[in-house]
């Protein structure tokens, strides 16, 4: 075998050489290597994984310890939406800005006296509005009343107050449609009860009015029976039967 080898090329001898190391290389690396690196592989994973556990342990706990901050943004836009006073003046200058927008102006804006509704949280104040007009400017109104606040993505936007349209109603008048008249009743939202409270001045006395009724009196008629007089005067102390002495 050797004679054989020593009498090839050397160059050849070289080339079976290098082809036998490199068999072993790559049995070595089958057999030996590869196996290993698949599980380190695996341990690795396995670490990364209890690592990422403890990431969110540590995560959890400072949660925990630190409670969420309240977003200023999200506190201005509900204060926006629903502010702690009624502010009328405000209200009807909303209103009337919201008409001018949609190229309509209302006849009539006032409080709707005596219908305000309290709640423990909350207040509704009515606003009363009288139109003369076109339907599809009214229709733009209400539109762009309602987009004042709305919830997108569970997020709140407020570009104005909260309102909501209580009563609607409208006739055609003689000219025919889309010339309308419309009366509206609208709420106002405000946070909170601001009814004030009955208090008592100082000094004053808590009068009770008092009924008295008194008992009928009741009158009998007494009808007396006369016996005409045959000359004899009755004896003293006689009365005439049925008469009251």
């Amino acid at each position: 075998m050797k004679k054989k080898l020593a009498a090839l090329d050397p160059r050849l001898q070289f080339g079976a050489i290098g082809l036998g190391l490199l068999l072993l290389t790559v049995a070595g690396y089958l057999g030996i290597v590869s196996p290993e690196g698949v599980k380190a592989t695996k341990v690795q994973k396995e670490a990364d994984a209890v690592q990422a556990q403890i990431y969110q342990r540590r995560a959890e706990l400072r949660a925990g310890l630190h409670p969420p901050t309240i977003q200023t943004a999200d506190l201005f836009r509900l204060a926006r939406a629903m502010p702690d006073r009624t502010d009328m003046p405000g209200i009807i200058l909303t209103l009337s800005d919201l008409a001018r927008s949609a190229g309509i102006s209302f006849d009539l804006i006032e409080p709707a006296t005596g219908n305000a509704v309290l709640s423990t949280s909350y207040e509704t104040d009515r606003i009363h509005l009288l139109f003369n007009g076109d339907f599809y400017g009214l229709s733009d109104f209400l539109y762009r009343l309602r987009s004042l606040v709305s919830v997108r993505d569970a997020r709140l936007d407020a570009s104005g107050r909260l309102f909501n349209v209580d009563a609607l109603t409208f006739t055609v008048p003689a000219g025919g449609f889309p010339q309308i008249s419309a009366e509206l009743f609208v709420n106002a939202y405000v946070y909170g009860s601001s009814a004030p409270a009955a208090t008592t001045a100082p000094g004053a006395t808590d009068t009770t009015a008092t009924t008295t009724t008194s008992a009928p009196t009741t009158t009998t008629a007494s009808t007396t029976t006369t016996t005409p007089s045959t000359g004899t005067p009755p004896p003293p102390g006689a009365t005439a039967a049925g008469a009251t002495p």
